[in-house]
């Protein structure tokens, strides 16, 4: 594993319980901001390969915009598996009902794992990233 910590983003670029995206020699990451200790994870999903930038962030507990799956920033385990959709009392329209159960059932066989993470270092206003 390379010692190496590159540049990636000035640390004021990111709020306080913010993240942000970006690309390292070919590799997406997320950093993540919680209360000034910085976090950089891989930026897809475990679970369906969705953006987790887009997801929400609660402390160190970062879910999934997609399926809701959350992982932890500071180690990447997994530690939900996607929450299906409330549709609410309403009853579907039945080939929307019948794709619904499909979709179902091909979900049980989709597993969530966990995601990669980076070392950080905060070095002279920057937040650095060990590949």
């Amino acid at each position: 594993m390379s010692e190496k910590f590159s540049k990636a983003i000035l640390a004021n670029e990111i709020a306080p319980g913010g993240m942000k995206s970006v690309e390292l020699d070919g590799n997406e990451i997320v950093i993540c901001n919680n209360g000034g200790k910085y976090y950089a994870i891989q930026r897809r999903c475990g679970h369906m390969n969705a953006p987790l930038d887009m997801g929400t962030l609660d402390g160190i507990y970062l879910t999934c915009p997609m399926h809701c799956a959350q992982f932890d920033i500071t180690n990447g385990e997994a530690l939900s598996c996607p929450v299906p959709a409330d549709l609410g009392p309403e009853v579907l329209p039945p080939i929307i009902g019948g794709y619904m159960q499909n979709i179902g059932m091909l979900m049980k066989h989709v597993h969530t794992e966990s995601i990669r993470t980076y070392a950080t270092k905060l070095e002279a206003g920057w937040v650095q990233i060990r590949l």
